[in-house]
C-alpha cells in the first residue's frame, strides 16, 4: 500500500474516532446538564439519534482500521 494511501486512511480513522467519540462526550455531558438531571426533562428523539450516529462512527473507525491493516 503506498505510502500517501496509509496517511489518507490514518486520517480518516482519526477523524472518525474524534467525531464518534466526541459525539458521545457531547451527549453525555448534556444528558446531565439538562434540567432536572438525568430524571428530569424526557429523553429527545434527537438525542437519542445523534447518539446513535456518534456509536455508529466510532463503529466505522474500527472497521476503517481493520481495512487499513488488512491492506498492508
Amino acid at each position: 500500500m503506498p505510502t500517501t494511501f496509509k496517511a489518507l486512511a490514518t486520517i480518516s480513522v482519526w477523524v472518525l474516532f474524534i467525531i464518534g467519540l466526541g459525539g458521545v462526550i457531547w451527549n453525555t455531558i448534556e444528558e446531565f446538564a439538562r434540567s432536572g438531571g438525568i430524571g428530569g426533562e424526557p429523553y429527545h428523539f434527537a438525542d437519542a439519534a445523534w447518539w446513535s450516529v456518534s456509536v455508529i462512527t466510532l463503529f466505522f473507525a474500527v472497521i476503517a482500521m481493520k481495512l487499513r491493516k488488512d491492506l498492508e
